[in-house]
C-alpha cells in the first residue's frame, strides 16, 4: 500500500530536522516553509535529501521532479514521492483493497 503524503512528510520532517539540526521550536520552519530560499537545505544537503527519499521510500526521482518547483517544501515532495510510489502500483494496491492479490493467471 502506499503512503499518504502525510505520512511521508511526517517521514521527511524526522528526517529534516534531525540532518539539519532544525530546532523543534523554529518557526520558520513547517511543512510549506522554502527549504532552499529559507536555508534549511543547501546544495550538498539537497544530495543526501534525494538518498534519503529514494532509499527509504524506494523510489525513483527524475530530473523533472528534483528541479520541479514542487521539490522546495516538504507539503510539494511529498507529493512528488507519493504520486511515484502510486504510478508503479495498480488503483487496488494504492487503496489498499484485496482485488490487486487476486491477479489473473498469465496464459
Amino acid at each position: 500500500m502506499v503512503p499518504k503524503p502525510t505520512e511521508i512528510g511526517e517521514a521527511l520532517e524526522r528526517f529534516l530536522r534531525s540532518a539539519f539540526s532544525i530546532r523543534e521550536g523554529d518557526s520558520g520552519f513547517d511543512r510549506d516553509a522554502q527549504l532552499y530560499d529559507s536555508g534549511f537545505v543547501d546544495s550538498a544537503g539537497v544530495v543526501e535529501l534525494i538518498d534519503f527519499l529514494e532509499s527509504t521510500f524506494d523510489v525513483g526521482l527524475q530530473d523533472d521532479d528534483v528541479f520541479s518547483d514542487e521539490f522546495t517544501t516538504i507539503n510539494g515532495i511529498s507529493a512528488i514521492v507519493h504520486r511515484r510510489l502510486a504510478t508503479r502500483v495498480s488503483p487496488d494496491e494504492a487503496t489498499g483493497t484485496d482485488a490487486a492479490r487476486v491477479a489473473p493467471p498469465d496464459r
